[in-house]
């Protein structure tokens, strides 16, 4: 059997800067320095882990608690030499309370689930600054930002400290104070307004 430092992970993103709302691509390999396949046990279906933690503390994790009583019958999977793709798996930026993260670093984690594989490997993300609302209208149309501000239910706009856009589309259940990120870009309407079309939206931590 190969020993355990054949098995390695890496753990790669995409880039190591996003917007808020935006989609983080995620990497997961396993590396075996051996000349032979290597075997890993698996006790349950998960073969992997990936968690997003900020001061310790995991906002987000692919695996849920399995319920109380559940059995699972073990699996291998035979990993060749050299590296072998687990995963590419694309995180939506939301956690586990259904919120957005501010704005910051975050760390990546990712776990191998193996009996007899245990790695681990982390990067660091960094979520950007929201774009001003006083910006849009420096961009090109049609480029995909996300802005942040108190949402205004009757006027159905966004306010933050440049300004107020309008959007094209309602919020709902947002709660009183509520910042909120809104992901999406500005549109020219018939009238020769601008309003801001919303491709995705979260109350923000």
């Amino acid at each position: 059997m190969i020993g355990l430092a054949a098995i390695t992970l890496s753990l790669q993103l995409q880039r190591s800067s996003f917007d808020l709302l935006d989609g983080v691509d995620i990497e997961v390999a396993v590396h075996n320095s051996s000349k032979v396949p290597a075997a890993v046990t698996f006790p349950k279906p998960a073969e992997y882990q990936i968690d997003i933690e900020r001061a310790g503390t995991v906002l987000w994790s692919t695996n849920a608690d399995a319920p109380p009583g559940t059995n699972y019958p073990p699996h291998q999977k035979q990993f060749s030499p050299g590296p072998t793709i687990l995963v590419v798996y694309i995180w939506n930026g939301i956690v586990k309370d259904g919120t957005v993260p501010g704005p910051g670093d975050y760390t990546v984690r990712a776990r191998l689930l193996g009996t007899n594989a245990t790695q681990s490997a982390s990067t660091t993300v960094r979520f950007a600054l929201p774009t001003p609302v006083s910006a849009l209208e420096k961009l090109k149309m049609g480029d995909v930002v996300t802005i942040a501000g108190h949402f205004n239910p009757v006027t159905g706009t966004v306010v933050d400290d440049t300004g107020s856009v309008a959007l094209m589309r309602k919020l709902t259940f947002v709660p009183p104070d509520a910042v909120v990120a809104v992901r999406g870009y500005l549109t020219a309407l018939p009238n020769g307004t601008h309003a801001f079309f919303v491709q995705r939206w979260a109350v923000m931590r």
